[in-house]
C-alpha cells in the first residue's frame, strides 16, 4: 500500500515536473493554477471511498454479489455526480480562476482547468475501483496499475510538453487516468 501511495503521488506529479523542465516556471504555474481545484474536488470520491470501505470489506468476505452491487452503485453514484461538476468547471472555468489565482493567470489557467476538469469522471471512478481492490486483498493489481500509469503519463508527457507545454499536461489527464483504470 506505501508503495501504491508513492506511485500515485507520482502519477499525479509527475506532469509539473516535466511542465518545469521543458516549459518552464510560468507553464507550471498556468498548470497548478487550474490543478488546486482538482485536488480540491478530488476530496469528494476521497472521503466517500474511504467512508464505504468498511462496508466494502466486509462484502468482500463471502458476500460477493453484495460487493458487486455496492460497487456498481458507488461507481454509478460518482460518475452521476462528477458529470455535471465537469459541465460547470467547463463553463465556470474563467471566473473560478479568477477567484483562486487572479487575472493574470487568464485565460492560459481557464483553459488548462476546461481541459482537466474532464480526467475527473474517470479518475472517480479509479478511486473507488483501488479500495475495492483492496478489500479483496488484490492491491497488486493496484500496484501494476500505476507503475502503467506512471510510466504512460511520464512517456506522453515528455513526447508532448516540450511542444504543446500545458496544453499537453492538462489534456493527457484523462488519457493517464483511462490508462489507469485499464
Amino acid at each position: 500500500l506505501m508503495i501504491n501511495h508513492l506511485l500515485a503521488s507520482v502519477f499525479w506529479r509527475i506532469n509539473l515536473y516535466v511542465l518545469q523542465w521543458f516549459a518552464g516556471a510560468t507553464s507550471v504555474g498556468i498548470f497548478s493554477a487550474a490543478t488546486k481545484y482538482i485536488d480540491g474536488l478530488n476530496v469528494i470520491p476521497s472521503y466517500f471511498t474511504i467512508a464505504i470501505f468498511p462496508m466494502m470489506s466486509r462484502y468482500a468476505q463471502g458476500q460477493s454479489d453484495a460487493l458487486a452491487r455496492a460497487y456498481r452503485l458507488a461507481v454509478q453514484l460518482l460518475f452521476i455526480l462528477s458529470l455535471p461538476i465537469a459541465v460547470a468547471f467547463t463553463f465556470l472555468a474563467s471566473p473560478l480562476i479568477r477567484i483562486l489565482g487572479g487575472a493574470a493567470y487568464l485565460p492560459d489557467s481557464a483553459i488548462a482547468l476546461q481541459i482537466m476538469i474532464w480526467s475527473i469522471p474517470i479518475g472517480w471512478v479509479n478511486s473507488v475501483t483501488q479500495y475495492v481492490l483492496i478489500s479483496v486483498n488484490q492491491q497488486r493489481f493496484l500496484t501494476r496499475a500505476f507503475i502503467i500509469g506512471v510510466v504512460f503519463t511520464a512517456i506522453a508527457n515528455l513526447l508532448l510538453v516540450p511542444r504543446f507545454g500545458y496544453v499537453a499536461s492538462a489534456a493527457l489527464l484523462t488519457p493517464a487516468e483511462l490508462a489507469l483504470f485499464i
